[in-house]
């Protein structure tokens, strides 16, 4: 039990880093913009969006190769490469505040190489957590509970941050945020396991010879592994696994949108006649985060309760679309009180992070496990099942930025129009599980006729 818990504590600990390195680069655009070449320019908008387009695309790339990656080489030493990876190159890029650093080419090589860095986090991650948690009867709501690991961090990210921008100096907020997640994974090199030693080395598992040339009567019990070669068709193979990548880029799409320009809208929006400061909309964007946190911790015990994972996320998802256009256009009223928008933040927070937890920490597992039971899949393809869910989603997450940036820079519509894609992105999500929801629903509906005539 302790082991368990050690295991769990440091891997939360672990991703809560790496969002914490994160945050910083969402909620210094507005300074940026106000005060730094070149990003201070007409093009502004454009340069940042690309910055943030060119990390992801680094990032949807890395996850696909780390999550083949972490089926063939330790998990944990992926994991310390990518938590000090991210850090330095998060503290570089503040560096450039003090080396008075106004070259283009050295942002976008730094964001290329954080995108990269980050990708080492999450498929080792979770394919630990499955391995270490395989027989607890609460594995589903103990990998979706993990995934508040990032809402976390984008909380404790916003405060750093907005502690760093009320000196007036940007810079800080990578230092210190890049700081946090190198000392994390010094800590993980020396004391994270990697697997319990029931499953350590079950890659190089053999028969067990009963005399010479004579198998044991268990033979049958051993898993022979599958070729590097069949790891990712294997996986995508798995029952569900199109669906909820598909679920996840939308998602993506909608949530990345927000987390990379939310930060940014909050300064330029008037609430009770009042405008938010820098300072404040790194507060507003903490909160967001926090109702990620509430929401993922609900949507996972609703399917411990209720294995309706289609259901669950096409609901909150819709939800999500609904309260997005209700905080745009509450936003837009002149006798607009503080206490109610921060409560629809919250609930967006709430409704548009429970899904993009579920899919990307959750169904990777509940995935493979089904591919297992149906048709005999392999069970040490989580990371890759991870590695395809996250990745496609991260195609979302790239073209989120992007797009809300082009929308901005080139477009008369303006935040309206950002919000109305971002909202249409949900409703996306929750229409592709179409599929997912009828299986279910005949399923319960099945059930409840199997109860009747018992």
């Amino acid at each position: 039990m302790l082991m368990l818990v050690r295991v769990y504590t440091l891997a939360y600990i672990t991703y809560f880093g790496f969002y914490v390195s994160r945050e910083p680069y969402s909620l210094v655009k507005s300074t940026l913009m106000a005060t730094w070449e070149p990003f201070n320019g007409e093009n502004g908008w454009l340069l940042l969006g690309i910055l943030d387009t060119l990390s992801l695309t680094a990032y949807a790339i890395g996850i696909m190769v780390v999550g083949y990656l972490c089926e063939i080489y330790d998990s944990l030493h992926i994991v310390v490469v990518g938590s000090i990876g991210a850090g330095v190159t998060t503290i570089l890029y503040g560096m450039a505040n003090f080396w008075n650093i106004h070259n283009y080419w050295y942002f976008v090589v730094l964001r290329i190489l954080n995108g990269f860095a980050e990708a080492f986090g999450w498929p080792p991650l979770i394919k630990m957590l499955d391995h270490h948690f395989c027989n607890e009867d609460k594995r589903d709501f103990i990998l979706t509970a993990y995934a508040t690991c990032k809402f976390l961090g984008i909380v404790v990210g916003s405060l750093i941050s907005s502690f760093s921008l009320s000196f007036d100096t940007w810079g800080y907020a990578f230092i210190y945020c890049g700081c946090v997640v190198i000392a994390i994974g010094i800590v993980d090199a020396f004391f994270l396991p990697n697997l319990p030693p029931t499953v350590s080395n079950i890659e190089e598992a053999t028969p067990i010879l009963a005399g010479p040339g004579k198998p044991s009567k268990d033979l049958n019990t051993v898993e022979m592994p599958i070729t590097q070669r069949e790891v990712f068709w294997q996986a995508l193979k798995m029952p569900g696994i199109i669906d909820y990548s598909v679920h996840l880029f939308f998602v993506k799409l909608s949530v990345y949108i927000f987390y990379y320009w939310i930060p940014t809208w909050f300064v330029s929006v008037t609430i009770g006649g009042k405008a938010i400061t820098y300072v404040y909309a790194c507060y507003y964007t903490a909160l967001w985060g926090a109702g990620g946190i509430v929401g993922t911790l609900l949507i996972g015990w609703c399917v411990y309760l209720q294995t309706l994972y289609g259901v669950y996320s096409s609901l909150y998802s819709l939800a999500a679309g609904v309260i997005i256009l209700v905080l745009y256009s509450y936003s837009t009223y002149q006798s607009s009180v503080i206490a109610v928008f921060l409560l629809i933040v919250f609930a967006v927070g709430v409704t548009q992070l429970a899904p993009y937890s579920l899919s990307s920490a959750c169904m990777p597992s509940v995935i493979n496990r089904i591919g297992r039971e149906s048709a005999g899949g392999n069970t040490k393809l989580v990371g890759m099942a991870t590695g395809i869910i996250d990745g496609v989603g991260s195609v979302g997450a790239i073209s989120g930025p992007l797009f809300g940036a082009i929308i901005l820079q080139y477009t008369t519509w303006g935040w309206g129009f950002v919000f109305l894609v971002v909202a249409l992105a949900m409703f996306a999500a929750a229409v592709v599980l179409a599929l997912q929801v009828n299986k279910e629903v005949y399923q319960v509906y099945r059930n409840i006729n199997t109860l009747r005539e018992l």
